[in-house]
């Protein structure tokens, strides 16, 4: 399948790569270490909510776990940072993979020789689409009960796909608000949580392959008439 290299307006309201791991640093000293490393770059420092909430409330609730605590950031790319986990976003507009991917292997080189990882537990490439308009006519996702089509109003729809070693989380909704505007969001995020050994080593090998793996999905979700309602360039 030919991919097109983009496609116009950009529907990318998000994209980023999450790496989580385990360390044997203080967990409140992770942040301080990370941005020691970064802070040239990325001068800019956030508090984020989850930082509200007591600590240990939060220690008790796995679902706090692999939370970013901060967020640190530059005109073009945030960073949010947690005692386990660091992520890596295109902000405040999606810049190309070019642009985006030179950021993060950036990134992780200095979050490699910051110390702080002991051991890579799961890497996540996602990316968020947003449409204003309902998008379930134009993929190719037939929902059917009874053998009858269902009529798709307020419908989310959400699937695994494996391959490889990757497995890709697909949803699909038809009734969001961004930015007071309705619409569709296709949210796919392509995660590996196996294969991390040396993952230093393979990083610019493994997000490559989970990149594209997430490009040729979205892809081959749209029909053929809607992507050429958006303007692709090959």
């Amino acid at each position: 399948m030919k991919l097109p290299k983009k496609i116009h307006p950009n529907p990318i309201i998000d994209a980023l790569v999450e790496i989580r791991f385990t360390t044997e640093i203080y967990p409140k000293a992770v942040f301080g270490i990370i941005y020691q490393a970064l802070k040239d770059d990325y001068p800019h420092v956030e508090n984020l909510p989850i930082l509200q909430i007591p600590e240990q409330l939060r220690s008790m609730d796995s679902n706090f776990r692999f939370k970013p605590h901060f967020k640190i950031k530059n005109d073009h790319f945030s960073i949010q940072i947690g005692p386990d986990v660091i992520s890596i976003a295109s902000f405040p507009d999606y810049s190309g993979w070019t642009n985006f991917s030179e950021s993060i292997f950036g990134v992780l080189n200095k979050l490699k020789s910051s110390g702080v990882v002991k051991e890579v537990l799961r890497l996540g490439i996602r990316y968020i689409n947003f449409f204003e308009t309902d998008v379930f006519s134009k993929l190719k996702i037939n929902i059917s009960i009874d053998n009858n089509p269902i009529e798709y109003r307020n419908t989310v729809f959400k699937s695994d796909f494996l391959r490889g070693d990757f497995t890709s989380t697909i949803q699909v909704a038809n009734n969001v608000n961004f930015n007071d505007k309705f619409g569709s969001v296709i949210d796919i995020d392509t995660s590996l949580t196996s294969q991390l050994e040396d993952f230093f080593e393979k990083k610019e090998i493994l997000i490559n392959e989970g990149h594209v793996i997430e490009k040729e999905l979205f892809f081959s979700l749209i029909k053929e008439s809607f992507l050429n309602s958006l303007n692709p360039e090959y």
